[in-house]
C-alpha cells in the first residue's frame, strides 16, 4: 500500500533526515497544483478513514470524508495531520499511573509550554511525592485534553522528533532501504548524542519518496500483546482511538492504528507514557474486529474508566421483539448498501460496535440513519446525556441515549468530520462531509446550535439515490404531469412551486429540470444550499459572505446566456421582479415560494409589490404540494369508515366509498404502519378567466372560486384520490390538510 509523497517529505523533515531547503525544493518541484491536491487529502479525516481508503477508495468499506472548507486559509502540514485528542481525566490519570512517566519531565514540558507559570523546582515541590502525584497534577488543572493537545503541538515537546524518527526509519526498514541493524545504529546514536546527530540523507530520502514506498503494515493475526501491556492502556482509549498496543521494546512503544500519521494521538500517547511511540497501519474494519477479540466488551476493563450503558427507549411491541433478537450491525467499514425497504428495527445498544468508541458510535448512528431512510439525525443534549432521534418519513423517532461521558467525544468527532472548530461551543457552526457506503455516496450537512443544556447537532442526510428525476415518481397523477409538462415545454415563463419547508418543493423542481435537461439547453440553478448535484446542469451556491444572494446571482446568470434558470426561493421583491423579467424576456424560470396554496402565491406576490400585470404575463402555472406518509403495504388493513369520519373528511365523494385503509404496524415499518411518503398536489394554470380575476385584484377566495369553475382540483381532493386508492390513511389526510382548511 502506497503512502503520500508530501506526507513522507514532511515526516522526514520533522525527523531531521532532510533539511528545510530540500523539503521546500521537493514541494516546489511537484508544483502548486499537486501540492493543493495533496493538501486536500490531508484535510480529510484520518481516524476513521484509513490511508488505504484515501488512495484506493475501496467501495466495500464505509468511507467518511471531510470536505475541504470554503474560504478558509490553507492549513500547515502539521495542522492538517493533527486532530484534537479527547481523553477524560480518569483516562489520563489511568495512563499516567500505568506507565509512571517522569514527573520532573512532565513538569518541565508543561513549564516549557506555558501551562505552569512557576519554576519547575517550585512546581515539583508543591506536588509532593508518593502515590497520587499524577492525580494532584490533574486536580491543579495541569493536565486535561485541551492542555494535552496544546503541549503535544508545541515545539518544546522533546519526544516529538523521536516519534517522527521512529516512523521514518520504520518506513525505510519496511521497504528494504535500511537493514534493522542500521536503524538500531541510528537510533542509538540519536539517543546517546541527541537529535542533532540524526543523519541528513537529503538525496537518498528524496529518491526513496519518489519510489512511492509502501506504508509500514502489520499482520493483525500476529498481534497478541502481553497481559501487562494490555492492562497498561485503558480499554476506552484503545476503542475510542482505534489502536492496539503491539509491544514495548528498545525504549519505545509500538502500536497499530488506522493511520500512522495521526501525530496528535501519537504525541499525546508518548507524553502520557513517557516513551516514544511508533505506529503501524491496519485497515479499519480488521482493526476493530481484532480490538474486540483482544478486549471483548465488558471484559478486561483494566485501567479504563467504567463504562456507562447506552439506553434506548422501547419501541412498539411489534418492533421490540425483533430489536431484542437482532444481529449486531455490521462493523464500521463493513459497507452495506442501503436497501429500498426497511427490514430492521431501529438501532439498539447491540447495534453499536462498542459504546466506548466515539468513532464507532458516530459511524453506527450515521449508518443507522441511512439504513432507516432518515432525512435528519438529531443529537440533542438532555439530562446530562445525548438523545439521538431520526426523522423518518417526516416524523422524529427516538433511537438511543448517549451517556454523558461520551457526549463531548461524539460531538467533537462530528465536528472533526465536518471541518468545524472543535473548541468553539458558544457559536452556531455549519459544515459538511461525505460518505461512501457500499456503492452509494451520501452527503451530509451538519449544523450545531448552543443550547442551555449543551450543543445540539443536526445532520441532514442527502441521498442522491432518493431523488426522483420524474414527476410520476413524486406521486403526481398523469393528468397533472401532462399539465406540468406543457408548462415546462414552453420556451419562456415562470413555474412556481409552493408549500411549507420540507414539503418536497426542491425535489419537484429537480424532477422538472431533469425532464427538460439536454445538451441543447444551458440550465443554471441558484440554490441555498446545493443539495444534490445534477449532471449537465450548472449549479450556483448562494454565499452571503461574498454578497452572492438570489438576486445578485440571478443578475449574473442572466449574462450567461441561459435557457432555463432555477431560483431556489423567491424571498423578496427584488428577486421576484428579476425572475419575472427573466420569464418575460425569453427565459424559462423555475422557483419556489412559501405559501400554503397555489392561489395564495398570487396574493403573496402582490404583498411583495409585484403588479398584477406582471403576474399574469410571466407565470405559466403554480404547483402547490404537501407530503403524506404512505401506508406500509405489508400490514395496512381495510376498514369501513364511520359516518363521523366521512364528515370529517369534508367531501361528498367519500359517501360512495365504504372501503378505506388504515395503519396497523409491523416489523417492516418499525411499528408505525407507514413506509415512505408521496406528494399531493394542486395545480393552478393561469387561464384567461383566472388572469382576468387577478387583474381585477380579486381576493384569494374569489380567485379559488373562479379556478374551480374551470377544473381546478384542490390538494385535499387530490389526497382523497390517494386515500381511496389505499395509498394513505384518513388520519394522515386530516392531519396534513384538513386542519389547514
Amino acid at each position: 500500500m502506497k503512502s503520500d509523497p508530501l506526507r513522507l517529505a514532511w515526516l522526514f523533515n520533522e525527523a531531521g533526515m532532510i533539511d528545510e531547503a530540500t523539503f521546500e525544493s521537493f514541494t516546489q518541484r511537484r508544483g502548486p497544483q499537486a501540492k493543493s491536491t495533496i493538501m486536500d487529502i490531508l484535510k480529510k479525516d484520518v481516524s476513521l478513514r484509513s490511508i488505504r481508503e484515501i488512495f484506493t477508495m475501496d467501495l466495500t468499506d464505509i468511507t467518511l470524508v471531510r470536505k475541504a472548507p470554503e474560504k478558509r486559509p490553507e492549513p500547515t502540514l502539521h495542522s492538517a495531520l493533527s486532530q484534537a485528542v479527547h481523553l477524560s481525566d480518569a483516562e489520563i490519570k489511568s495512563l499516567l499511573n500505568a506507565w509512571k512517566p517522569s514527573v520532573a519531565g512532565l513538569i518541565g514540558v508543561l513549564c516549557e509550554a506555558g501551562v505552569i507559570q512557576d519554576k519547575p523546582e517550585s512546581a515539583a515541590a508543591g506536588l509532593g511525592k508518593g502515590a497520587g502525584v499524577y492525580g494532584r497534577m490533574i486536580e491543579k488543572g495541569w493536565l486535561d485534553s485541551k492542555i494535552l493537545n496544546q503541549v503535544a503541538a508545541s515545539a518544546s515537546f522533546p519526544a516529538k522528533k523521536m516519534n517522527r524518527l521512529l516512523l521514518a526509519l520504520n518506513f525505510m526498514r519496511f521497504n528494504g532501504i535500511l537493514e534493522p541493524e542500521d536503524c538500531d545504529g541510528i537510533l542509538k546514536t540519536v539517543q546517546t548524542h541527541g537529535p542533532e546527530r540524526t543523519p541528513q540523507l537529503n538525496e537518498q530520502v528524496i529518491a526513496f519518496i519518489d519510489s512511492e514506498p509502501d506504508l509500514p503494515e502489520i499482520d493483525l493475526s500476529e498481534v497478541d500483546p502481553p497481559e501487562t501491556l494490555r492492562r497498561s492502556l485503558p480499554v476506552s482509549v484503545v476503542r475510542q482511538s482505534l489502536l492496539l498496543p503491539v509491544q514495548k521494546s528498545k525504549g519505545f512503544l509500538e502500536i497499530v492504528n488506522t493511520d500512522p500519521f495521526d501525530v496528535a494521538m501519537i504525541d499525546t500517547l508518548s507524553l502520557l507514557t513517557g516513551v516514544p511511540v511508533v505506529a503501524y497501519y491496519a485497515p479499519t474494519p480488521y482493526l476493530i474486529r481484532r480490538i474486540q477479540e483482544i478486549f471483548p466488551q465488558g471484559a478486561g476493563e483494566g485501567a479504563g474508566a467504567p463504562q456507562e450503558p447506552v439506553a434506548v427507549p422501547r419501541l412498539r411491541t411489534s418492533a421490540v421483539a425483533k430489536a431484542q433478537t437482532a444481529a449486531p450491525a455490521p462493523l464500521p467499514g463493513g459497507g452495506r448498501v442501503a436497501s429500498a425497504r426497511v427490514e430492521e428495527p431501529l438501532p439498539s445498544p447491540d447495534d453499536i460496535v462498542d459504546n466506548r468508541s466515539a468513532v464507532e458510535l458516530v459511524s453506527s448512528i450515521v449508518e443507522g440513519g441511512i439504513r432507516h431512510r432518515a432525512t435528519d439525525v438529531h443529537l440533542e443534549p438532555s439530562d446530562g446525556g445525548l438523545r439521538i432521534r431520526y426523522r423518518i418519513d417526516g416524523r422524529l423517532r427516538d433511537v438511543m441515549r448517549v451517556p454523558a461521558s461520551l457526549v463531548l467525544s461524539v460531538i467533537s468527532r462530528i465536528k472533526v468530520l465536518s471541518n468545524l472548530d472543535v473548541t468553539e461551543r458558544r457559536r452556531p457552526q455549519d459544515g459538511h462531509f461525505s460518505l461512501k457506503m457500499g456503492e452509494s455516496a451520501y452527503d451530509f450537512r451538519v449544523s450545531t446550535l448552543p443550547t442551555h443544556s449543551g450543543e445540539k447537532t443536526v445532520i441532514r442526510i442527502l441521498d442522491a439515490s432518493r431523488v426522483m428525476y420524474n414527476l410520476q415518481g413524486l406521486g403526481m397523477e398523469d393528468d397533472l404531469c401532462a399539465m406540468v409538462h406543457k408548462w415546462i415545454s414552453r420556451p419562456h415563463g415562470l413555474l412556481l412551486v409552493t408549500g411549507p419547508t420540507g414539503c418536497g418543493k426542491t425535489s419537484t423542481l429537480y424532477a422538472a429540470l431533469s425532464t427538460i435537461n439536454g445538451e441543447e439547453k444551458n440550465i443554471v440553478t441558484i440554490e441555498d444550499p446545493v443539495e444534490y448535484q445534477l449532471d449537465g446542469i450548472n449549479q450556483v451556491q448562494v454565499d452571503p459572505n461574498i454578497e452572492l444572494g438570489f438576486a445578485q446571482g440571478l443578475r449574473s446568470v442572466l449574462r450567461q446566456d441561459p435557457d432555463v434558470i432555477m431560483v431556489g426561493e423567491i424571498r423578496d421583491q427584488e428577486t421576484a421582479r428579476i425572475a419575472m423579467r427573466a420569464a418575460l424576456t425569453g427565459h424559462l424560470v423555475f422557483s419556489t415560494l412559501h405559501t400554503n396554496t397555489a392561489v395564495g402565491a398570487v396574493a403573496t406576490l402582490g404583498q411583495m409589490g409585484i403588479e398584477p400585470y406582471m403576474v399574469v404575463s410571466a407565470i405559466s402555472g403554480v404547483v402547490s404540494q404537501r407530503l403524506l406518509r404512505t401506508l406500509c403495504p405489508q400490514c395496512k388493513e381495510a376498514f369501513t369508515p364511520s359516518k363521523e369520519l366521512l364528515q370529517n373528511l369534508r367531501t361528498f365523494e367519500t359517501k360512495g366509498r365504504k372501503r378505506l385503509f388504515r395503519a396497523k404496524g409491523c416489523d417492516a415499518c418499525l411499528g408505525t404502519g407507514y413506509h415512505g411518503r408521496t406528494g399531493v398536489f394542486e395545480l393552478l394554470p393561469l387561464s384567461d378567466p383566472v388572469c382576468s380575476a387577478i387583474l381585477a385584484r380579486k381576493s384569494e377566495a374569489e380567485l379559488t372560486d373562479v379556478a374551480r369553475q374551470f377544473g381546478f382540483i384542490s390538494m385535499l381532493e387530490n389526497a382523497l384520490l390517494k386515500l381511496h386508492a389505499g395509498i394513505t390513511s384518513p388520519e394522515e389526510v386530516m392531519e396534513a390538510l384538513i386542519v389547514e382548511e
